[in-house]
């Protein structure tokens, strides 16, 4: 198949790390065989206007790029940051799509990574090119963007004219049903994650006594990192904490240990590149993300790779893969006691530890590489070209 995938979330020279997840997955399609081509819109950001705004410039990108046999595009649209202009931004990504047809006359099928903007901006592009839209959901836009009414009329025009809606979690599936019709073209398919790269993964550091809790995650109120730090406030034991990622709330947090005195027990260590984050779980005993508004989570299955038992929230993606206390560890959301409770007793019960670690490790590396995700979006594939023609 001649593959066109359509994602404003994707790696740049600029940034490694945002949308790797669709990389991988492209990379997965394109090794099984299939010709994969990107196209990944970027906001038209002068270096003037990037000063000002504090935002990065996208003078530094390229127009094309490749990653193995993938090629990818970067055309510029005019954006602005925030949900209440989606709706507007949402036409130009739409009129730089089309602009850019003439690129991917020979696509099979278009494959578009969120409903909004990537979905409605390329309902003109697949009528042009005559092909199948299938929309891949991640997250936002059932758990935020449809609380905004223009988005969600937009949204609803996306699933209404995608041949098959791909969600990743159960709880996407869930809220769905709520909220639109016709779930027999709706189909969950699990993320995955680079096995090879948990595998080779070395530690960061060498052994110590106590005990290293660790987060991956994007500093945002949602992560639940605040509740993290609540709970170690109230453990005696001898413990570190290590946070990875940046964000908006990375100095509050900061602050917020400072406040309850545990600020010499806890590292922000900021954005690191992706291999990097398997070395430091390899050298973590525990991961520890109370996330409550997370579609899926893959940065619990990077974790369970290493043989960490994870704690996270009940009700959010991860419950599709997380059974409590036999694969890891689910917590009422909002709720610093119950992580308290937990950790404590893990410190106080290594056996418990390596146990649920050993379970968590089998079931990610069995059950969620890219390969296997790719099988089923393969078929799923197939099945629209076939129900389009």
């Amino acid at each position: 198949m001649d593959i066109l995938i359509v994602s404003h979330l994707f790696p740049t020279p600029n940034d490694s790390v945002r949308g790797i997840y669709v990389l991988q997955q492209a990379r997965a399609l394109s090794e099984r065989g299939h010709n994969v081509e990107v196209i990944s819109p970027i906001p038209r950001v002068p270096e003037i206007a990037a000063k000002i705004l504090n935002r990065t410039s996208s003078k530094n990108v390229p127009e094309s790029d490749s990653y193995d046999d993938i090629t990818v595009h970067y055309p510029r649209y005019w954006s602005l940051p925030c949900l209440g202009t989606l709706p507007i931004v949402a036409y130009s990504f739409r009129r730089t799509l089309y602009q850019n047809r003439h690129l991917f006359e020979s696509a099979d099928l278009i494959n578009a990574h969120v409903a909004l903007p990537d979905g409605f901006g390329s309902l003109k592009l697949a009528h042009s090119l005559d092909v199948p839209l299938v929309t891949t959901v991640h997250g936002f836009d059932l758990q935020h963007s449809i609380h905004h009414r223009f988005c969600k009329s937009q949204i609803r025009s996306v699933f209404q004219s995608s041949t098959r809606i791909i969600l990743n979690s159960g709880k996407l599936k869930r809220i769905y049903a709520d909220n639109f019709d016709d779930l027999k073209k709706v189909e969950v398919v699990h993320n995955g994650f680079s096995v090879e790269k948990a595998l080779n993964a070395q530690s960061v550091e060498a052994p110590r006594s106590s005990l290293r809790i660790t987060s991956v995650g994007n500093l945002d109120p949602e992560k639940g990192h605040r509740y993290v730090l609540e709970a170690l406030s109230d453990l005696s034991l001898d413990y570190e904490y290590v946070v990875i990622g940046d964000g908006p709330l990375q100095s509050d947090l900061e602050e917020k240990a400072k406040t309850l005195n545990i600020d010499n027990k806890v590292s922000f260590i900021g954005k690191v590149d992706h291999e990097e984050v398997f070395s430091y779980l390899k050298s973590a005993d525990l991961f520890v993300l109370p996330s409550y508004e997370e579609a899926f989570g893959i940065a619990y299955l990077e974790a369970m790779a290493c043989g960490l038992p994870v704690i996270a929230c009940e009700g959010e993606g991860p419950a599709d893969f997380i059974t409590h206390r036999e694969t890891g560890f689910l917590v009422p959301p909002q709720n610093s006691g119950a992580i308290t409770d937990l950790i404590r007793e893990l410190n106080e019960n290594p056996e418990l530890r390596r146990h649920i670690g050993d379970r968590a490790q089998r079931t990610a590396l069995n059950g969620f590489s890219w390969e296997r995700n790719a099988e089923s979006i393969e078929r799923i594939f197939r099945e629209a070209i076939k129900d389009h023609n």
